[in-house]
């Protein structure tokens, strides 16, 4: 395990090794719960006005609070 991943491939299953030295526990489970998500998002099926929602959103964020985040 030269890079301290090691990854093999089942037919059901992808299976990695990570060497204890190349990261520490705490930086693994983030990790984990960011795949978690990702994966997540993957399932749900939005339409793409969850897009302009989403800038919607922000720009009403942004107005409320530029003057504060700015001076």
């Amino acid at each position: 395990m030269e890079n301290g991943i090691n990854l093999q491939s089942t037919a059901e299953n992808f299976i990695i090794s990570i060497d204890k030295n190349f990261m520490d526990k705490v930086f693994l489970m983030k990790l984990l719960d960011k795949i978690r998500i990702e994966y997540l998002a993957r399932k749900i099926a939005f339409d793409d006005s969850i897009e302009d929602l989403g800038e919607e959103i922000k720009q009403d964020w942004w107005e409320k609070n530029k003057a504060r985040l700015l001076r």
